[in-house]
């Protein structure tokens, strides 16, 4: 614990700290505890189009040769 003889900046120093850690650790459990409530852990498989037909040229955007 720092005295209040000590720097301002070596009595913020600790704190600072202690929050950044508190704050990632808190972060990082939401992000957890939000992906196991959604349950979404597989891409889905029902209308997927193949890598090939899903690029330029593919049925979503129209032929590529020119008119």
């Amino acid at each position: 614990m720092a005295y209040e003889t000590d720097s301002l900046n070596r009595r913020t120093l600790g704190p600072a700290i202690a929050s950044a850690v508190v704050g990632i650790a808190v972060g990082a459990v939401a992000v957890a505890g939000v992906s196991m409530i959604s349950g979404q852990d597989t891409v889905p498989t029902g209308n997927a189009v193949t890598a090939d037909n899903a690029l330029l040229g593919g049925p979503e955007y129209g032929s590529r040769e020119a008119d």
